[in-house]
């Protein structure tokens, strides 16, 4: 899973390149890739013959209720067949949006891990968590040391129940810092961004479990023997600006995606 986050990943720092000239035209560039992917995707598992059929008596069914409006026999009947076909229809649909969920899950993930969150500024101060693993190790053996551009602010907060310390640090300087970490007799680090550049915030690095390596892939996997399972860090969430609105990403990008798919239809010839 290391290998397939790591490619993915690397794969998805190209396609979010224009982002770094401007958010807004990563965006643009994201959605117009997942219009095409999808559309491709409908054409080659669906049956389109079957959906531009069902579709063309869709229309004639209602146009017959639109005609025969005042014959009751008749428009029951098209009633009828309009619910029949609508279900034909939708079922003509399943296999493909089978066919997307992983990669649109993926997609979704990569989106996030670049506009789910901001780096924190010069002065803002965000707390890092450390989740022990049942049994491997006690909140009294962990502690946080970090570099020059970050400070720790208060002493740990520990808190044997839930298996979890937490620290306050504030950001100091802008830049590419680590956080380190000494677990009962082990060293591990976290990744943490300060200033304003485009590009991945990772704000948990996990431990071995493939489930939860690839909902976060924007560190390499912390070590499965240790005691952590994750380390976490509050980044600030992030907003697409759009006049005096704040968008979350989720919004454009599922926008422009529809728009993108409704205009490329046709020159792709996918019956949707």
């Amino acid at each position: 899973m290391a290998a397939f986050n790591t490619g993915i990943t690397r794969f998805f720092d190209l396609l979010f390149a224009p982002s770094a000239y401007s958010a807004w035209l990563g965006m643009v560039v994201i959605s117009l890739l997942t219009g095409i992917v999808a559309l491709v995707i409908f054409r080659y598992t669906s049956n389109q013959r079957g959906i531009r059929e069902v579709k063309d008596r869709i229309i004639s069914h209602l146009l017959e209720v639109l005609l025969y409006r005042d014959e009751l026999r008749v428009v029951l009947r098209a009633q009828m067949c309009l619910v029949r076909d609508n279900l034909r229809y939708l079922g003509y649909a399943l296999l493909p949006l089978a066919c997307m969920i992983l990669p649109v899950t993926i997609l979704l993930i990569q989106t996030d891990l670049r506009y789910g969150r901001r780096p924190l500024r010069v002065g803002e101060r965000a707390i890092v968590a450390v989740r022990l693993r049942p049994g491997r190790a006690a909140p009294d053996q962990v502690s946080l040391s970090a570099s020059g551009g970050v400070a720790v602010e208060t002493l740990a907060l520990r808190m044997p129940a839930a298996g979890e310390v937490d620290w306050r640090i504030r950001a100091l300087s802008p830049g590419v810092h680590q956080l380190r970490f000494r677990v009962a007799g082990s060293e591990l680090a976290k990744q943490i961004v300060v200033g304003e550049r485009a590009g991945r915030i990772s704000p948990r690095r996990v431990g071995g479990g493939l489930w939860e390596q690839f909902l976060y892939p924007g560190e390499a996997p912390l070590p499965d023997d240790r005691a952590v399972a994750y380390i976490e860090v509050s980044y600030p969430s992030a907003f697409l600006r759009l006049w005096h609105w704040r968008l979350h990403w989720i919004w454009p990008w599922l926008m422009l995606s529809m728009a993108f798919g409704y205009a490329l239809k046709g020159p792709l010839r996918v019956q949707v």
